[in-house]
């Protein structure tokens, strides 16, 4: 049984473990359509090297690394990340990955987001999240949006991605911001 450290109603976030690193796992990271996105795709990972990644980030304050897990039969579907978080400025990026692509398309992302965006402001205190997209990728355009990040710019040809040097897509929410949204939300 693994404690639900924060929890939604379709998934909940948990630390990453040793044994989430499995045949499962290291398909997710070397499967070119899940990983097309994401600076991993460039090299083929092992597993000793995935797991090295994870026991790096186990416990690290300043990159906060967590399993999402499905609430209803708690199936380790992917990790999102909030980090690095520079504790001067009061702000940290957030990544994820959405590794099991029966969960696509689901609102998966989105509820992870708003969970990390959440713990962020509230428990961590943070000012500022940001994120980063190829122009591409709609969908994780589209779940950031969803949880009150804006565009705050676009990187021409900051990327290469699918054989073509694409575009970056910056967001952003600031503490504020958010805080305008839940109360206006309420």
């Amino acid at each position: 049984m693994y404690n639900k450290f924060l929890a939604g109603e379709k998934i909940y976030l948990r630390e990453v473990r040793e044994e989430d690193v499995n045949d499962e796992y290291y398909c997710w990271i070397n499967d070119p359509e899940i990983n097309q996105f994401l600076e991993t795709r460039f090299f083929p990972r092992s597993k000793k090297d995935i797991l090295n990644h994870v026991n790096k980030l186990d416990g690290n304050p300043n990159e906060i690394f967590f399993a999402i897990c499905d609430i209803k039969n708690d199936k380790h579907i992917g990790n999102i990340k909030l980090g690095p978080i520079n504790w001067y400025h009061r702000k940290g990026d957030i990544s994820l990955l959405i590794g099991d692509k029966n969960y696509w398309g689901k609102g998966i992302a989105t509820e992870s987001i708003r969970l990390v965006t959440e713990f962020a402001f509230i428990n961590l205190n943070l000012n500022k999240i940001n994120a980063g997209c190829y122009e591409e990728n709609k969908g994780s355009l589209k779940a950031f949006e969803n949880c009150g990040f804006i565009i705050e710019g676009k990187f021409e040809q900051e990327g290469f991605c699918k054989g073509k040097f694409m575009d970056i897509i910056r967001i952003g929410l600031t503490k504020h911001k958010y805080e305008t949204i839940i109360k206006n939300s309420i």
